[in-house]
């Protein structure tokens, strides 16, 4: 059962952290509210990463995280994908049409996340957002 008023969720960037060999290293950043008159513990966050369109990645968090009452607080996921799915999102980005009234083109890779958070109750949140790579 979900608390009263349920605690936000909202991813606020993602970013490649590194490549190391045939692997790339993804964050996505989270913002985390809590609207309700009582804390609220979250044991587990996990969600799907798409860049251009590619799914590339499965998401988790490290360690459960505790909301006080009408606090935030931050959480990320990490995230590992192969290079050859992380070059074929690439590869798309580069067929995408450029603006032409932007200045100066600026190439970016889009991503999608959705994901849903699990309380300490078992309560599940969904949540999600699409943007650009490092925004």
């Amino acid at each position: 059962m979900l608390p009263r008023h349920p605690p936000r969720i909202e991813v606020t960037g993602v970013r490649i952290d590194r490549i190391v060999g045939p692997d790339a290293q993804f964050t996505v950043a989270l913002s985390l509210t809590n609207p309700d008159a009582s804390d609220v513990a979250i044991n587990a966050l996990e969600g799907s990463l798409a860049i251009e369109g590619e799914r590339v990645a499965e998401a988790t968090l490290k360690s459960p995280v505790n909301i006080a009452a009408g606090g935030t607080a931050q959480a990320e996921l990490s995230a590992r994908a192969g290079m050859d799915v992380v070059l074929r999102a690439v590869a798309a980005a580069m067929r995408r049409p450029v603006d032409s009234n932007a200045k100066g083109p600026r190439p970016t890779l889009h991503y999608a996340f959705e994901g849903s958070a699990t309380l300490a109750n078992g309560a599940r949140l969904s949540f999600g957002r699409s943007g650009d790579i490092g925004e």
